[in-house]
């Protein structure tokens, strides 16, 4: 089963985005920043897209979603005991597709894909609310991807096989702690990257890329001044699903910037079928 996740940066439906994605042959497909797609890709997958949201609660001209050669089972909506977190959940719900799928020749999986946007929750809407259940920056700012961990934290289970990819906005790089000891500045110096990172994985995931790569940060976005330094893109899938890992790499960027066909490059990630 192959995976991929990208943030295809509004590609429409003339981009040359749609035949890089057939010639990978995805069996499921997260994608984010989603402008239009065309008829012939999108009879190749079943599909569940929703617009993302602007900071103000309206929508954005782009779609976050999900695709699979197989069958859409059912939409599922994250939850979490917190009613603030719930309405964040449901503010977000263009942003964090969550569905269950059956790829073929494939046990049911159940995915989200993510657009966690690069500003925080407005602070008008938090005000009198005891953030620090979520919230890993210092800062006290709340972010989609607090949001997203908060809902998974009762959803993901044992007994069932998730995949969680997307565009995070987050970067182990941002962290001021991380140039500090690494000895680099970058124009953005923040914290609780590296914590958002962790407490994914303490639910019960491992994050592909990182993993696979032995722990060394592969970028995945190239920042408009030039620098590709980051990797703000993720894929975290089930621990057992990740035992069956062959390969996880990022795509060439000579074809992706070299031809600007997104600022992002994306995660694709091969399992081998179950032995049991």
């Amino acid at each position: 089963m192959r995976v991929m996740t990208w943030n295809i940066h509004g590609a429409n439906k003339s981009s040359s985005v749609w035949e890089f994605v057939l010639v990978l042959q995805p069996d499921i497909a997260l994608l984010q920043e989603i402008g239009s797609s065309p008829e012939h890709f999108t009879k190749e997958f079943e599909a569940v897209c929703r617009p993302a949201i602007f900071k103000n609660g309206k929508p954005q001209r782009f779609n976050t979603g999900v695709f699979v050669k197989g069958k859409i089972l059912e939409e599922i909506t994250l939850s979490s005991s917190y009613e603030w977190i719930n309405h964040e959940l449901d503010f977000f719900k263009g942003n964090l597709v969550c569905c269950r799928v059956q790829p073929v020749n494939h046990s049911p999986v159940t995915v989200v894909s993510v657009y966690s946007p690069a500003w925080p929750i407005n602070a008008d809407r938090l005000e009198g609310v005891d953030v620090s259940q979520i919230s890993t920056k210092t800062s006290g700012e709340v972010w989609c991807a607090d949001v997203l961990w908060a809902g998974l934290q009762k959803a993901i289970t044992n007994s069932e096989t998730w995949v969680v990819g997307g565009d995070f906005n987050s970067s182990e790089t941002f962290d001021v702690a991380w140039q500090e000891k690494n000895n680099r500045v970058f124009g953005i110096r923040s914290s609780g990257n590296a914590k958002m990172l962790q407490r994914m994985c303490a639910l019960g995931l491992s994050e592909c890329l990182r993993q696979y790569s032995a722990g060394i940060i592969v970028p995945t976005f190239k920042h408009r001044k030039g620098e590709i330094e980051h990797q703000i893109d993720h894929l975290f899938v089930s621990n057992g699903l990740y035992s069956q890992l062959g390969k996880c790499t990022v795509g060439d960027q000579a074809i992706v910037f070299g031809k600007s066909l997104s600022d992002h490059l994306p995660i694709i990630a091969d399992f081998r079928a179950s032995q049991s």
